[in-house]
């Protein structure tokens, strides 16, 4: 089994859903199945500012 990982972002407007469709059906495309959607959150530069969150998509193939 091959695993796929990719950020798609933390926007979640018209735009951007119709974005990720387009994606999912990219992947789907070359044989890759939808498996999850997970949030990472990473630190400020040396643990001073602020973070930065996003979410990271998951795809399997057999």
């Amino acid at each position: 089994m091959k695993y796929k990982v990719e950020s798609i972002g933390a926007e979640f407007s018209n735009k951007a859903i119709s974005d990720f469709e387009e994606l999912l059906e990219a992947r789907a495309a070359g044989g890759y199945k939808f498996h999850s959607v997970f949030q990472v959150t990473q630190p400020g530069c040396l643990g001073v500012g602020q973070g930065t969150t996003t979410y990271l998509a998951v795809y399997v193939k057999d």
